[in-house]
């Protein structure tokens, strides 16, 4: 294969897939609470940092999605999710590709959570006038797709 993603730390994999484990139930659980008690509020969908927070949430759970194969690849020492090599290779792919975009979603929504939050304390005449939610969601749905675009190649 050309491409080798085999866990080559100093740690045994097994031990590493049991603290996924259970990295991935708390951030489940903590973000699915987090989501329904935003998605509930309807004040805060008047706030541009909600829909950003928001946003940060969904990458971290899409993140979620596909740790489950890491985890189990790390216990068979192996990937063994596929039934030919092809098949293996294609979503060992996959899941890396999930990750680093979503984890790259993840990054840039930090820094537009940072922004934000200047724009917010430092000129909050200017955060008023330009940083409504509808601005804050094309930020979002830009960066959603830009990333997509950007990791397809």
């Amino acid at each position: 294969m050309e491409r080798n993603y085999t866990f080559t730390g100093d740690f045994s994999p097994e031990a590493v897939a049991g603290v996924l484990s259970i990295e991935m139930i708390l951030a489940l659980i903590a973000n699915g609470v987090v989501l329904v008690i935003t998605i509930y509020q309807r004040k805060s969908w008047k706030q541009s940092s909600t829909v950003f927070f928001t946003s940060l949430i969904l990458a971290h759970l899409v993140i979620m999605l596909v740790l489950p194969f890491t985890i189990t690849s790390l216990a068979a020492r192996e990937w063994i999710i596929g039934s030919t090599d092809e098949e293996k290779e294609g979503t060992c792919d996959f899941t890396a590709y999930i990750l680093h975009y979503s984890g790259n979603i993840m990054y840039i929504t930090v820094s537009l959570i940072s922004i934000d939050r200047f724009l917010f304390i430092v000129k909050p005449h200017l955060h008023k006038r330009f940083m409504s939610p509808r601005v804050a969601l094309v930020f979002v749905i830009i960066v959603w797709i830009a990333t997509a675009l950007f990791f397809s190649s």
